[in-house]
């Protein structure tokens, strides 16, 4: 989305100053924005994903995962004689660390 916000940016300036012609790229990059936004998907898409850029899915599982060959999780284990609020508030601590 960074990405797509600086091309359209400097599409609009560039086309404000040089030339009309840059206009096209802020107008192919809100087609793809909304293209990604409707289906989920893009002709850049691939690319980017060649490129390794990640989802944010894909980010917060690596998270977990590595969280959880750290050991940040075996204190849940030991939630047998806790009230559900208590292991609520045990679950969200071992997740922000």
């Amino acid at each position: 989305m960074a990405n797509a916000s600086t091309l359209s940016l400097t599409g609009v300036l560039l086309g404000s100053t040089l030339n009309r012609n840059w206009y096209l790229i802020p107008g192919i990059v809100s087609s793809f924005l909304l293209w990604h936004a409707i289906q989920g998907w893009c002709p850049p898409l691939p690319i980017l994903r060649r490129l390794g850029y990640r989802t944010r899915k894909e980010i917060d599982t690596e998270k977990y995962a590595l969280k959880a060959l750290r050991g940040d999780f075996t204190r849940l284990n030991t939630i047998g004689t806790k009230t559900n609020e208590e292991r609520i508030d045990l679950a969200l601590q071992v997740t922000k660390q």
